[in-house]
């Protein structure tokens, strides 16, 4: 069922993912207000990918295509759903940690899962063998840190979850590190409400909000510096991005929109990626990408198998951390709800809808985000050629994924 590498090139993985945290808000993407060391470190020894998106502009939904490979339209998750819904990752979904650990992964989660609340749903029953964490948001309501499936006694101290997810992951990581790892670790913040250890309030010239970011990078050197000492570093993949744009606080880094937008302010994430004996220090990837990819990609990274029952949306860009340039892609999608928003092709994005904004006002907008990434100017009259082609490719793909919502919105449900 596997083509498996060597073990000894497989590859430990480390996926950090924070909560809401805007393109701008780290030293190597623009702040100076906000200090990343830690980050910005990450970044000088690895690669940036400047043109990484989120599948999604909301919480569930990200996830579900970051697990999956698959948007999350397909997964019948297109929304945030909460505690008392019975949504949630169906057991049909196939998720990075199932095809990992079938390769001899040990696979831990460190944070928000957010992909259900009912039992069927729990993390342990879609690839890992550890959880410490919230099963949603922390702005909802019960509230409990779950340790594997028991939830612990007494309200959650927020202000200790950073250090709790993170002291939790080294020490998976200590336990394993005679074998194959995969760590994912979404952090709760900066969701609000914001929360943040004592030793850092007060430390940032941001606000509170910038006091949690630098928070987040402190235990981010934590953990770098945990792989270090055990030796490990060389031969782990650590990647750092967010989930969404940012929400009322935070910077997109001059891009168009936030949060819930499919404008590039609510889906274009930063992303690094340090692994040093693949990756050129000072590395930069300008070919656009998708969170859709990480399944596809750490499949071939590791000699774990791809479903071949379904469609997988996105593809292995594995090749780009070595330097490899250009990716076979048709196209990138964005939905918010069932609402097809936009089309990214190569240079150009495509705006058709702009849900849940009702303003419809100057659709379609036509940018060249190469050259215009604050999405400031249309071209669609400019180019009508590429208006009808990128139109014509948004409408069946639409066309496709509205065929099969039913099917997916039960699953979802079962």
């Amino acid at each position: 069922m596997t083509d498996e590498p060597t073990t000894s090139l497989r590859p430990n993985i480390v996926l950090i993912f924070m909560d809401d945290m805007g393109y701008g808000d780290l030293g190597c993407t623009g702040n100076q207000l906000i200090k990343t060391p830690r980050m910005d470190q990450l970044a000088a020894d690895g690669m940036m990918f400047d043109h990484m998106y989120s599948a999604a502009p909301t919480c569930t939904p990200s996830r579900a295509a970051l697990m999956s490979g698959r948007y999350a339209q397909r997964v019948g998750l297109p929304r945030v759903i909460f505690p008392q819904e019975p949504q949630g990752l169906s057991s049909w979904e196939v998720t990075v940690a199932d095809i990992l650990s079938e390769t001899g992964y040990a696979c831990g989660i460190y944070g928000k899962w957010h992909l259900g609340a009912q039992e069927q749903h729990h993390p342990l029953r879609h690839g890992f063998k550890e959880f410490v964490g919230l099963p949603y948001s922390n702005d909802m309501d019960p509230l409990s840190l779950y340790v594997n499936d028991q939830p612990e006694d007494g309200p959650v101290d927020q202000t200790s979850l950073t250090r709790r997810y993170t002291d939790s992951a080294m020490d998976f990581i200590e336990r394993h590190r005679d074998e194959p790892f995969f760590v994912y670790l979404p952090h709760t913040m900066p969701h609000i409400p914001l929360h943040v250890e004592e030793d850092f309030r007060g430390t940032s010239a941001a606000g509170t909000y910038g006091d949690v970011i630098e928070c987040l990078d402190h235990h981010v050197g934590r953990l770098i510096d945990h792989l270090d000492q055990l030796g490990l570093a060389e031969n782990t993949l650590v990647m750092v991005t967010s989930d969404n744009g940012p929400w009322y606080e935070g910077s997109t880094g001059g891009f168009r929109g936030r949060k819930i937008d499919t404008y590039e302010g609510g889906i274009r994430m930063p992303f690094i990626a340090r692994w040093p004996q693949t990756i050129h220090p000072g590395s930069r990837s300008q070919e656009p990408a998708c969170f859709i990819d990480m399944l596809p990609t750490l499949a071939g990274l590791t000699g774990a198998q791809v479903p071949q029952d379904r469609p997988i949306d996105g593809i292995d860009i594995s090749g780009l951390f070595s330097g490899d340039a250009g990716l076979e892609r048709e196209a990138l999608y964005f939905y918010a709800g069932w609402h097809l928003n936009a089309i990214r092709q190569g240079r150009w994005k495509l705006h058709v809808d702009r849900f849940p904004n009702t303003d419809l006002s100057e659709l379609p907008q036509l940018f060249d985000v190469v050259a215009d990434p604050q999405e400031s100017y249309n071209l669609a009259d400019l180019h009508p050629g590429v208006l009808e082609q990128l139109n014509t490719l948004l409408t069946d793909f639409g066309d496709h994924i509205d065929s099969t919502r039913q099917q997916a919105e039960e699953r979802a449900h079962s």
